[in-house]
């Protein structure tokens, strides 16, 4: 069909050296970006970390003083139904059959 082509060789016009350099110079720059990559997403991993227990922290103190909000609602509505048991006993007295 086609001309056969000889994979195994390639003859490349630079020399080695020249080769060397661009190569070890791109691998110096991959891994530069990687460990780059890798300290931000470790960063963003510590961040992410510290804004989740905060959170946790948050709700539940939330939750606590909702619970103490509605324990303090119900003791002040004892203490209005005293309160206002107290002066209507207290009315009765005063306008008692001595008057």
């Amino acid at each position: 069909m086609g001309a056969k082509r000889d994979t195994s060789t390639v003859a490349y016009k630079s020399p080695p050296s020249a080769q060397r350099w661009f190569l070890k110079r791109s691998r110096d720059n991959w891994k530069k970006k990687y460990m780059g990559l890798k300290t931000d997403a470790k960063r963003l991993e510590n961040r992410v970390n510290d804004i989740t227990k905060s959170r946790e922290k948050w709700c539940q103190a939330t939750q606590q003083l909702t619970e103490r909000i509605r324990a303090l609602e119900a003791a002040n509505t004892a203490l209005q139904e005293q309160l206002a048991a107290f002066k209507k006993d207290r009315q009765l007295e005063d306008t008692g059959p001595d008057q």
